[in-house]
């Protein structure tokens, strides 16, 4: 008799909790109205996050009754808001976001792709860039004209083809030594078609170890290393968060790539990088992580780097 008392009043005590309590789970689907995996529902004011799985629901969590503000966020989608989620004591409740992509029109810089050449013994080299629709060069060095044109040492040295330049001093006609490259640099406008389905989230302290592994995972080495870090580690400091998104072959299509004599082997890695507010970096917003291939260089070698930008670190 004493077992049933005490179950009985376990179960009075539950209900009596419950009731003190509402019920809040979330559906995300995009506009189309498929259900969307790895969103995060973050409730303000509150530690409380869900996250959804393949069916795009998440499971309940109980909070005390009254007037929540949600917001959600999604590897590749705009964040939406709902304000004044009404939770009702003893009531589960539902609340329902539609995702949608970012705008095709939308515009992300390329900034300083660095291009390294090798070929296997100095070799006049002609490069050029195939731009896509809605792609436009903003800068190059050296200047681009109709293609590169250059003369490439096994290092990856290199000049102008031609040993020389022609300036101006006071009127007259001077020639000087062509300046001597390590790599071939562009910028350039391009409309936001990259992927966001993969990547890392990775705090501001940690960029320089996180990019220094991640470029020697890819394959890149030495100062192809070292030139990333000199001139991204010390930018990167607005957010305390940061989501990075690789880009491979997605690439070819914004901006192509056609080298001649044809190489052997090419790696081409873009970041697309975008600050994080503290809400929705400590959400635990899951991103799955890329599968990286290792790169093996063979004979001509080409490897490029670059990096994408969101609006606000432009």
């Amino acid at each position: 008799m004493g077992k049933i008392l005490a179950v009985l009043a376990l179960a009075s005590l539950t209900a009596a909790s419950a009731e003190e309590y509402a019920a809040l789970s979330a559906v995300v689907t995009d506009v189309d109205g498929n259900p969307v995996q790895w969103a995060t529902v973050t409730i303000a004011d509150t530690d409380v996050h869900l996250v959804t799985l393949e069916n795009g629901k998440t499971s309940p969590i109980n909070l005390p009754p009254g007037q929540y503000t949600a917001r959600c966020s999604a590897p590749g989608y705009v964040d939406n808001t709902i304000e004044d989620v009404l939770l009702v004591a003893g009531i589960q409740s539902t609340v329902k976001f539609i995702l949608s992509r970012p705008p095709e029109d939308s515009v992300l810089i390329i900034r300083k792709p660095n291009i390294y050449l090798y070929p296997p013994e100095t070799t006049e080299v002609t490069v050029r860039l195939e731009l896509g629709e809605g792609c436009a060069l903003t800068y190059t060095d050296p200047p681009y004209g109709d293609g590169w044109n250059v003369t490439i040492e096994p290092d990856g040295w290199m000049d102008n083809g031609i040993g020389y330049v022609v300036g101006e001093v006071d009127g007259e006609e001077v020639i000087f030594d062509a300046p001597r490259y390590s790599y071939l640099f562009y910028e350039a406008d391009a409309p936001d078609v990259w992927q966001r389905g993969r990547g890392w989230l990775v705090t501001m302290d940690v960029l320089g170890d996180f990019f220094a592994s991640t470029l020697r995972e890819y394959g890149f080495v030495g100062r192809e290393v070292d030139d990333f870090l000199e001139y991204w580690t010390p930018r990167l400091t607005e957010s305390l968060f940061y989501a990075v998104y690789p880009q491979t072959e997605e690439i070819d299509a914004v901006v192509g790539l056609r080298v001649e004599p044809e190489p052997d082997s090419v790696l081409r890695l873009f970041f697309l990088i975008e600050p994080l507010d503290e809400a929705a970096a400590t959400a635990d917003w899951y991103l799955p992580e890329p599968e990286i291939q290792p790169f093996e260089r063979q004979g001509f070698a080409v490897v490029e780097w670059g990096v994408c930008l969101a609006d606000s670190l432009k």
